[in-house]
């Protein structure tokens, strides 16, 4: 049989045809993810690997034994049928919410046995017998714990193992409890005993955010303490004969050293990421020019430590013409520190 040229050469290019659109299905197949070839992971065989990674991992920072553990395999199981990226998704979402719930249920299971042991062993505990049961809160903070007995009903040992037991303090929840009669209960009790203790609590943080706000500038100070000029050389000209940015930072090192609460420069408090910079003549501290010749600083504390601790750069000063003078005060005054660009 004869096949004339012009017939193959059709049937080649119907042929190339085909393997053309071939070659563009599978490519369009892969890019949408209904192809994948050999070897190689889809979207979707992605997305479950590191969903099952993810699981792994916050597997291996559970409690060994605890029901999340057990949760979390569960879910694990699950992921493995997902079909779909989103598939994918909206179960990790939902099992990573659960697997903390049963986490959080287990932290706190453990902080109420490991309290329940340690109130047992306290004969002061057993010993209380009042008309009014005593109602106690423990309030976990991650490192450590508060607890508040207005009532007294549990002995000095006991509130200090419960503040620093490690277990206790990673509970998920406040673990409120009475006791009455020698007998300890992990049911709320009277409301009004809540009442107070939650309101002691708030006092007690109040308190804490109060000396946060102290200790971070974010609040005026005064008291004891002394005021400090840094003088130039007269007539100076040298480097050296000119207080400058090292001068002041030695300053404020020594004041600090030497336990001082607070201080500031030239009207700028100093906290932890204040800059004291020169820009020729200029004295820039917390990016804010401060008057010079003298450039005064305010240090509250100890006045007799802080000027004690100021004599070897008052000799410094001394040596190149400078002059250091340190003024005791009774009560000094120090700004709020003021947010660059305030």
């Amino acid at each position: 049989m004869k096949v004339r040229s012009g017939g193959l050469n059709r049937l080649a290019l119907l042929f190339l045809a085909s393997v053309v659109l071939l070659f563009d299905a599978v490519v369009i197949g892969r890019h949408i993810g209904l192809i994948a070839l050999p070897g190689e992971m889809n979207a979707a065989d992605l997305a479950r690997s590191g969903a099952a990674a993810y699981i792994e991992q916050a597997v291996g920072a559970l409690d060994p034994g605890s029901e999340a553990v057990l949760v979390a395999a569960t879910w694990g199981q699950m992921l493995k049928s997902a079909r779909t990226v989103e598939d994918v998704g909206r179960l990790l979402a939902a099992g990573a919410g659960e697997v903390a719930q049963a986490a959080e249920a287990h932290r706190t299971a453990a902080a109420r046995e490991r309290l329940a042991k340690i109130l047992a062993d306290d004969p002061r505990v057993g010993a209380y017998n009042r008309d009014t049961p005593a109602y106690i809160l423990v309030t976990p903070h991650g490192s450590d714990s508060g607890v508040q007995d207005r009532q007294g009903a549990l002995s000095a040992d006991t509130v200090a193992l419960i503040e620093q037991d490690p277990i206790i303090a990673r509970s998920a929840e406040a673990i409120e409890l009475t006791v009455s009669a020698g007998r300890v209960s992990f049911e709320p009790g009277d409301p009004a005993l809540q009442v107070r203790a939650l309101s002691a609590e708030v006092e007690a943080l109040q308190a804490a955010l109060a000396t946060a706000r102290m200790e971070a500038g974010l609040v005026e100070m005064e008291g004891p303490g002394v005021v400090i000029a840094a003088y130039d050389a007269p007539q100076a000209w040298s480097f050296q004969e000119i207080v400058h940015e090292r001068d002041v930072g030695s300053i404020l090192n020594a004041v600090f050293s030497a336990g001082a609460l607070g201080a500031q420069v030239g009207g700028e408090r100093i906290v932890a990421t204040s800059s004291v910079r020169c820009i020729g003549p200029v004295v820039l501290v917390n990016q804010r020019p401060v008057a010079v010749n003298p450039v005064t600083v305010v240090a509250i504390g100890d006045p007799d430590r802080i000027e004690q601790s100021l004599k070897p750069i008052a000799v410094e000063f001394a040596r190149v013409g400078k002059l250091l003078e340190v003024r005791r005060e009774s009560l000094v005054r120090i700004e709020a520190y003021r947010r660059v660009g305030a």
